[in-house]
């Protein structure tokens, strides 16, 4: 069965300001996400999320760039 990976798995772990004074978000990168043949999606995490100061854990999923 041959799997595709189709979407990056992150976690927002907060702002920075860049060099030119814009806010920008920060991310840690999880895992990703898989689709097979059938349609069926498949999650590969590569480390694990941690809660917020709320005890919540959000994760986001953003398509891989194809460059």
């Amino acid at each position: 069965m041959a799997f595709t990976a189709t979407k990056r798995v992150v976690q927002t772990v907060g702002k920075y300001t860049n060099s030119k004074g814009e806010e920008k978000t920060q991310y840690q990168d999880l895992g990703t996400v898989f689709e097979n043949e059938k349609g069926y999606e498949s999650i590969k995490l590569t480390a694990l999320p941690l809660p917020n100061e709320k005890g919540e854990v959000w994760i986001n999923l953003y398509p891989i760039d194809k460059k």
